[in-house]
């Protein structure tokens, strides 16, 4: 993961339902924070990395080889 992923929160996590779509704007290397920002709002938040990867999905275009 790194700064400029396009990224969406999976179904389960439900209190974000309405702005799933994020886009992470910072990683502090000193610790597990990343921040993101909701594509929708704009609202930013603090999330651990771990739960991170573990309650989203990249969104990117796969190129076919």
């Amino acid at each position: 993961m790194q700064v400029g992923d396009l990224r969406v929160f999976n179904d389960d996590v439900g209190w974000y339902y309405n702005n799933r779509m994020f886009v992470v704007i910072h990683i502090d290397d000193d610790s597990a924070a990343i921040q993101i920002s909701l594509i929708d709002t704009g609202f930013i938040d603090q999330w651990d990395r771990i739960a991170l990867l573990h309650d989203s999905k990249s969104v990117s275009v796969k190129k076919c080889p």
